[in-house]
């Protein structure tokens, strides 16, 4: 199940960084959006609480926004896996520079890619 997880995971920032990135096709932010729980949240590095509408509508925005953009996942860490939850953390690194320390809450899903959505996320600017 580690492997799962941590496979959405990346496969999760591949997507977003290919959108953010390229002129990616544009099925791929919907793709990317039904990846997450209708209720789903992002605390943002300016700690700005976002909900899921407001990110679609602001990545929507955003596809080839910073040409060229990868996103890698390091230091992944599986804290909490129960039947109902699951609980990760993970180094977020961007080739533009920035890095972030991620909590990610995921609940389980079988119909979803790698048997999980994302319900919620907090990430933390590294300086």
């Amino acid at each position: 199940m580690t492997d799962l997880i941590f496979a959405e995971v990346v496969r999760h920032h591949e997507d977003l960084a290919r959108w953010l990135g390229s002129e990616a096709e544009p099925g791929l932010l919907d793709t990317f959006r039904a990846m997450h729980r209708p209720e789903f949240s992002l605390v943002a590095i300016d700690g700005v609480r976002i909900d899921l509408p407001a990110l679609a509508g602001a990545l929507a925005g955003a596809r080839n926004a910073v040409p060229g953009l990868k996103i890698g996942i390091e230091e992944f860490e599986l804290l909490v896996r129960t039947d109902q939850v699951v609980v990760c953390r993970f180094l977020e690194r961007h080739s533009v520079g920035s890095l972030r320390r991620v909590t990610a809450v995921l609940v389980p899903d079988p119909t979803a890619r790698y048997g999980v959505r994302w319900l919620s996320v907090h990430e933390t600017p590294v300086l």
